[in-house]
């Protein structure tokens, strides 16, 4: 008879649920399962652990508090500095990237603005991140992947925005697609 690796162990939450032992010495499995070592010791600060339903629901709510604070940050930060409205088609707006696209823009400037280095640059970047209203602009060339993706920082954000928005001022007015859908109609309407 092999003696058994998972064992119920309580955590600090109060639950019990089976966790697999076999990593630990055979003869220390049992003790260790029936001792308080997981309610009390375990965990990066040895202040013992929450079972796995406790924890999801407790990251869950971290990021959710997360994205609320980005979002409230990120509307101060637009009202302080004057920038306007991002916009993007019908379905961007729905499906969320233009207000993606706005924790986008103040993280980039956010970060210029705080960095020593570039701090200067920061009223200069500011006037033509005022230009770039379009939504796709700041996902396309500095969303949170692409920044990652490319290890870029505040001397690739500035060239980016300076970039951006001097193409930007090439661009003819009508260049741009309308956020409307130009076959919207309605079949019982009359003609």
């Amino acid at each position: 008879m092999a003696i058994p690796t998972v064992f119920p162990v309580k955590y600090k939450c109060g639950h019990t649920e089976k966790r697999d032992l076999s990593r630990v010495a055979p003869s220390k499995r049992k003790s260790l399962a029936e001792s308080d070592f997981f309610a009390t010791k375990a965990g990066k600060n040895d202040d013992g652990l929450v079972c796995k339903k406790c924890f999801n629901a407790e990251r869950e709510n971290d990021t959710e508090a997360f994205l609320k604070q980005l979002m409230l940050d990120t509307e101060a930060f637009e009202a302080e500095h004057g920038l306007p409205e991002l916009t993007g088609t019908d379905k961007q707006i729905s499906s969320g990237l233009v207000e993606s696209a706005r924790k986008d823009r103040f993280t980039v400037l956010d970060t210029i603005a705080n960095d020593e280095e570039y701090a200067d640059q920061f009223p200069t970047v500011l006037e033509a991140a005022q230009t770039l209203t379009w939504g796709g602009w700041w996902t396309n060339n500095l969303g949170f992947k692409t920044r990652k993706d490319n290890e870029y920082g505040p001397e690739e954000f500035v060239e980016l925005i300076i970039d951006g928005a001097e193409e930007e001022a090439k661009r003819a007015p009508s260049a741009r697609a309308e956020p409307e859908n130009p076959h919207d109609w309605n079949p019982n309407e009359a003609q």
